[in-house]
């Protein structure tokens, strides 16, 4: 169930602060996670304004040069079962995100690093799950603090690193980040959905 080898994180974000002059990003996570592991855990990160952008980089994931990159990392505002995209007035919701990725997520990982996306019903995102094939999708149920978040965030993408990308890796995981951050899961109301056996 443990492994040696990484696996590559590809991280879409979008603006964090209306001001320009913000500069809140996700970037220094995934750099200290690329220079503290051995081996270095890779990354591909882009800005995301616009949903055309959002889709662009979708599709970008998906594609067979980028099966290293299985844990799709989407850092945005949320709501449940949506995320919001450029100027908080544009937003997509699970099912645009489960159209575009239709049967081609077979051993991958959705984390909606996003406020509340996972407080979607526990049937819809088993659907989202089945239809799009994807191994587990996780996140959190309520507004989160941007620092525990970023926490948080660093144990769970550091526990994906240590287990396998099947079923029971993925419990294997949701174990871990519960015995090593267990007071900051239920803080954050964190939330971890597999897909049924197959």
């Amino acid at each position: 169930m443990s492994r040696k080898s990484t696996t590559g994180i590809f991280c879409l974000e979008g603006d964090w602060e209306i001001d320009l002059r913000s500069n809140i990003t996700v970037l220094p996570y995934l750099e200290l996670l690329a220079r503290s592991n051995h081996p270095s855990i890779p990354y591909i990160r882009r800005d995301i304004a616009t949903i055309p952008e959002f889709e662009y980089y979708l599709g970008k994931w998906i594609q067979k040069r980028y099966q290293d990159y299985p844990i799709l990392y989407l850092g945005f505002h949320g709501s449940p079962g949506h995320l919001f995209v450029g100027n908080r007035k544009s937003k997509i919701d699970l099912d645009w995100l489960e159209e575009r990725l239709l049967g081609r997520c077979k051993g991958r990982i959705i984390h909606f690093g996003s406020c509340g996306t996972l407080a979607a019903h526990g049937h819809r995102l088993n659907r989202f799950l089945s239809r799009t094939g994807a191994l587990a999708v996780c996140g959190y149920k309520i507004e989160v603090d941007w620092m525990l978040a970023a926490a948080f965030e660093i144990i769970l993408l550091s526990g994906f690193q240590k287990y396998t990308l099947t079923r029971s890796g993925m419990k294997a995981v949701h174990r871990c980040v519960k015995r090593e951050a267990g007071g900051l899961v239920k803080d954050l109301s964190f939330r971890m959905v597999l897909a049924p056996p197959r």
